[in-house]
């Protein structure tokens, strides 16, 4: 016969036991409906970013193609504002100029593009990106030993998405240093007086017949004359920069001018990449306040095709030290700007 102590507290136990069954099922269906609910949300948004992400690089691409092609085909407003000590109000650009001041599409000033490395987040995040994007700007010199310059931020691949990292790629020229060559000589350049009778006013030793050049079997001379007044002597240093295929391949040079002329004692050899003439000007200008200068270049002919020679005059902002002959011409460069959100 069963208690009725004992029957009451058997009927609580199966009471509890109901009640705990029922609240972890309630947990249990709670914990997945809330898994369901994240899963799907996750799957919205992803779904959301696959949309809105493709928008966002397109817009980037017009947005960095347009800043591009403004950047290679305009000089900027005002033209001169790499010379301006306040960039207020400039519009950036990179463009040369020719003589009639106009831009020259394609075209990479190196002036300007020195400037821009110093106020590259004003004129290009600020101006042209309104400091939504990050930007770089690569210069990468082709077939020459310029080294590439890189300015802006710095975009590391292994943080960015590489989907959203849009690159522009152009092919520009650059002039560097080219305005700064007085005397150029270029590969085939032969105004050799040997060959060329109507070049024959270029050089001062035309008629005088023991130093007239005539007398140079196997070679050529190539003589170009210039002018240099005593101020532009007293502002900067000159030098000549001579290419590897033209040092210590039998070649030389002479300098003379207008009332002096040199004689073949005085021939030197070209056996340096770069030759100070400062000594030999300063002479000059102790007692002359401008002078027309001829340069004498005996190349051997089977060789002259290789010749490569500026003379330049370089002031004392320029670090020489850096500098060889390909940095005064003109250079095929690749220009590239790279941009992600």
């Amino acid at each position: 016969m069963i208690k009725t102590d004992d029957f009451n507290k058997n009927t609580e136990i199966i009471t509890d036991s109901r009640g705990i069954v029922f609240s972890t099922d309630f947990l249990l269906t709670l914990l997945l409906f809330v898994i369901v609910i994240g899963i799907v949300a996750n799957i919205i948004d992803n779904s959301n970013e696959k949309v809105l992400n493709p928008l966002e690089v397109a817009e980037l691409e017009r947005l960095t193609e347009t800043a591009v092609d403004n950047l290679l085909n305009n000089p900027g407003s005002p033209p001169n504002w790499e010379n301006m000590y306040s960039f207020e109000g400039v519009i950036p650009g990179l463009a040369t100029q020719n003589l009639m001041n106009e831009g020259v599409i394609n075209t990479v000033s190196f002036r300007k593009i020195e400037t821009l490395k110093n106020s590259y987040g004003d004129l290009i995040g600020k101006k042209i990106f309104n400091n939504r994007a990050k930007s770089f700007i690569g210069l990468y010199p082709v077939g020459c030993s310029i080294n590439s310059i890189f300015i802006g931020d710095l975009i590391n691949y292994s943080n960015e998405s590489v989907s959203n990292i849009v690159v522009v790629n152009r092919t520009v020229k650059c002039d560097f240093y080219r305005d700064l060559a007085i005397v150029s000589i270029n590969n085939g350049d032969e105004f050799s007086f040997k060959n060329f009778d109507n070049n024959r006013t270029l050089c001062n030793h035309e008629t005088i017949n023991s130093l007239n050049h005539s007398n140079a079997n196997g070679y050529s001379w190539v003589c170009k004359k210039f002018k240099i007044t005593k101020n532009e002597f007293e502002n900067n240093n000159y030098y000549f920069f001579f290419n590897d295929d033209s040092i210590n391949k039998g070649n030389y040079w002479l300098m003379d001018n207008i009332k002096n002329l040199s004689r073949d004692e005085d021939i030197k050899n070209i056996d340096s990449e770069k030759i100070n003439l400062n000594n030999y000007f300063s002479e000059i200008f102790e007692n002359e306040n401008s002078m027309l200068f001829y340069v004498h270049f005996k190349i051997r002919e089977d060789k002259i095709n290789e010749f490569n020679c500026v003379l330049v005059g370089v002031n004392d902002d320029i670090e020489i030290d850096t500098l060889n002959i390909d940095y005064f011409k003109e250079q095929v460069c690749y220009f590239v700007m790279m941009a992600c959100y």
